[in-house]
Protein backbone atom coordinates (compact mmCIF):
# COMPACT_ATOMS: atom_id res chain seq x y z
CA UNK A 1 0.00 0.00 0.00
CA UNK A 2 2.94 2.44 -0.58
CA UNK A 3 2.30 2.85 -4.45
CA UNK A 4 1.63 6.40 -4.23
CA UNK A 5 -1.31 6.03 -7.23
CA UNK A 6 -2.75 3.84 -4.65
CA UNK A 7 -2.86 6.60 -2.17
CA UNK A 8 -3.57 8.82 -4.30
CA UNK A 9 -6.73 7.37 -5.52
CA UNK A 10 -7.63 6.21 -2.15
CA UNK A 11 -7.44 10.20 -1.20
CA UNK A 12 -9.88 11.33 -4.00
CA UNK A 13 -12.09 8.75 -3.00
CA UNK A 14 -12.23 9.63 0.45
CA UNK A 15 -12.39 13.00 -0.51
CA UNK A 16 -15.43 12.92 -2.98
CA UNK A 17 -17.48 10.34 -0.64
CA UNK A 18 -16.73 13.27 2.17
CA UNK A 19 -18.06 15.80 -0.09
CA UNK A 20 -21.15 13.80 -0.86
CA UNK A 21 -21.94 13.10 2.48
CA UNK A 22 -20.91 16.46 4.05
CA UNK A 23 -23.50 18.01 1.27
CA UNK A 24 -26.20 15.40 2.24
CA UNK A 25 -26.08 16.01 6.06
CA UNK A 26 -26.49 19.62 5.43
CA UNK A 27 -28.93 19.35 3.52
CA UNK A 28 -30.97 16.77 5.66
CA UNK A 29 -30.56 18.70 9.03
CA UNK A 30 -31.91 21.75 6.73
CA UNK A 31 -34.75 20.15 5.44
CA UNK A 32 -35.64 18.77 9.09
CA UNK A 33 -35.16 21.97 10.30
CA UNK A 34 -37.85 23.50 7.81
CA UNK A 35 -40.03 20.54 9.42
CA UNK A 36 -39.88 22.26 12.57
CA UNK A 37 -37.58 18.52 13.80
CA UNK A 38 -34.70 20.09 15.25
CA UNK A 39 -31.75 17.46 14.67
CA UNK A 40 -27.93 18.30 16.26
CA UNK A 41 -25.52 17.73 14.11
CA UNK A 42 -23.75 14.77 16.23
CA UNK A 43 -26.95 13.09 15.20
CA UNK A 44 -26.71 13.11 11.65
CA UNK A 45 -25.04 9.75 10.49
CA UNK A 46 -24.28 11.18 6.81
CA UNK A 47 -22.45 14.60 8.27
CA UNK A 48 -20.43 12.36 10.59
CA UNK A 49 -19.52 9.80 7.99
CA UNK A 50 -18.34 13.00 5.61
CA UNK A 51 -16.42 14.77 8.32
CA UNK A 52 -14.69 11.00 9.25
CA UNK A 53 -13.90 10.78 5.17
CA UNK A 54 -12.47 14.51 5.27
CA UNK A 55 -9.96 13.46 8.16
CA UNK A 56 -9.13 10.40 6.63
CA UNK A 57 -7.94 12.47 3.55
CA UNK A 58 -5.97 14.59 5.14
CA UNK A 59 -4.42 11.62 6.46
CA UNK A 60 -3.69 9.59 3.20
CA UNK A 61 -2.52 13.15 1.68
CA UNK A 62 0.34 13.64 4.74
CA UNK A 63 1.02 10.24 3.67
CA UNK A 64 1.45 10.70 -0.11
CA UNK A 65 3.55 13.82 0.81
CA UNK A 66 5.57 12.35 3.43
CA UNK A 67 6.41 9.60 0.78
CA UNK A 68 7.21 11.62 -2.52
CA UNK A 69 9.38 14.39 -0.22
CA UNK A 70 7.75 16.93 0.36
CA UNK A 71 7.91 17.49 3.49
CA UNK A 72 11.24 18.97 4.81
CA UNK A 73 12.76 16.92 7.66
CA UNK A 74 11.78 19.05 10.75
CA UNK A 75 8.22 18.81 9.89
CA UNK A 76 8.74 14.97 9.26
CA UNK A 77 9.28 14.98 13.21
CA UNK A 78 5.63 16.75 13.70
CA UNK A 79 3.92 14.05 11.72
CA UNK A 80 3.57 11.30 14.14
CA UNK A 81 1.83 13.79 16.24
CA UNK A 82 -0.29 15.31 13.30
CA UNK A 83 -1.33 11.60 12.51
CA UNK A 84 -2.78 11.20 15.87
CA UNK A 85 -4.66 14.13 15.75
CA UNK A 86 -6.50 13.27 12.76
CA UNK A 87 -6.99 9.59 13.49
CA UNK A 88 -8.54 9.92 17.04
CA UNK A 89 -11.38 12.19 16.26
CA UNK A 90 -11.67 10.19 13.43
CA UNK A 91 -12.52 7.21 15.21
CA UNK A 92 -14.53 8.86 18.17
CA UNK A 93 -16.40 9.83 15.15
CA UNK A 94 -16.60 6.57 13.66
CA UNK A 95 -17.76 4.91 17.19
CA UNK A 96 -20.66 8.28 17.40
CA UNK A 97 -22.01 6.88 13.93
CA UNK A 98 -21.97 3.27 15.65
CA UNK A 99 -23.97 4.76 17.90
CA UNK A 100 -26.14 6.50 16.21
CA UNK A 101 -26.85 3.85 14.17
CA UNK A 102 -27.26 1.22 16.78
CA UNK A 103 -29.76 3.92 18.43
CA UNK A 104 -31.74 4.48 14.90
CA UNK A 105 -32.03 0.53 14.17
CA UNK A 106 -33.61 -0.19 17.95
CA UNK A 107 -36.47 3.22 17.46
CA UNK A 108 -37.21 1.93 14.19
CA UNK A 109 -37.42 -2.03 15.72
CA UNK A 110 -39.37 -0.53 18.26
CA UNK A 111 -41.96 1.33 16.23
CA UNK A 112 -42.17 -1.21 13.74
CA UNK A 113 -43.00 -4.06 16.53
CA UNK A 114 -45.80 -1.21 18.01
CA UNK A 115 -47.33 -0.75 14.66
CA UNK A 116 -47.34 -4.70 14.36
CA UNK A 117 -49.31 -4.86 17.52
CA UNK A 118 -51.50 -1.80 16.82
CA UNK A 119 -50.14 0.04 20.40
CA UNK A 120 -48.11 2.98 20.21
CA UNK A 121 -44.54 3.20 21.03
CA UNK A 122 -43.26 3.53 24.91
CA UNK A 123 -43.16 7.60 24.07
CA UNK A 124 -46.26 8.41 23.58
CA UNK A 125 -46.51 12.18 21.93
CA UNK A 126 -48.07 14.81 24.29
CA UNK A 127 -51.82 15.98 23.30
CA UNK A 128 -51.01 18.98 20.99
CA UNK A 129 -52.78 22.68 21.66
CA UNK A 130 -55.39 21.58 18.97
CA UNK A 131 -56.39 18.89 21.44
CA UNK A 132 -56.13 20.72 24.45
CA UNK A 133 -58.34 23.82 23.14
CA UNK A 134 -61.17 21.66 22.17
CA UNK A 135 -64.84 21.65 24.36
CA UNK A 136 -66.56 19.13 26.00
CA UNK A 137 -68.72 18.18 23.58
CA UNK A 138 -65.33 17.80 20.50
CA UNK A 139 -63.62 15.91 22.72
CA UNK A 140 -66.24 13.71 23.24
CA UNK A 141 -66.76 13.70 19.64
CA UNK A 142 -62.99 13.44 19.24
CA UNK A 143 -62.92 9.95 21.38
CA UNK A 144 -66.16 8.37 19.62
CA UNK A 145 -63.90 8.87 16.39
CA UNK A 146 -61.14 6.90 17.97
CA UNK A 147 -62.79 4.30 19.45
CA UNK A 148 -64.42 3.47 15.92
CA UNK A 149 -61.00 3.99 14.51
CA UNK A 150 -60.20 1.55 17.31
CA UNK A 151 -62.47 -1.43 16.95
CA UNK A 152 -61.88 -1.24 12.64
CA UNK A 153 -58.50 -1.92 13.35
CA UNK A 154 -59.45 -4.54 15.69
CA UNK A 155 -61.28 -6.35 13.45
CA UNK A 156 -58.97 -5.21 10.65
CA UNK A 157 -56.24 -7.76 13.05
CA UNK A 158 -58.59 -10.45 13.73
CA UNK A 159 -59.11 -10.81 9.78
CA UNK A 160 -55.71 -10.58 8.99
CA UNK A 161 -55.25 -13.13 12.25
CA UNK A 162 -57.69 -15.44 10.58
CA UNK A 163 -56.43 -15.70 7.40
CA UNK A 164 -53.18 -16.78 8.55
Amino acid sequence: MTDPRIISIACTIFALLGAYSLYTGIRRMRDARRAGQPMRWYQQTTLLTGIEYILLTFVFLLSLASQQGYLTPGLRSFLAPVYFLLIIPAAIIAGLVIRQTILSARKNNAARRAALNGTRPAQAPTPSTKQRTLSKREQEEHAQRQRQRRKKAAAARRRRAGKA
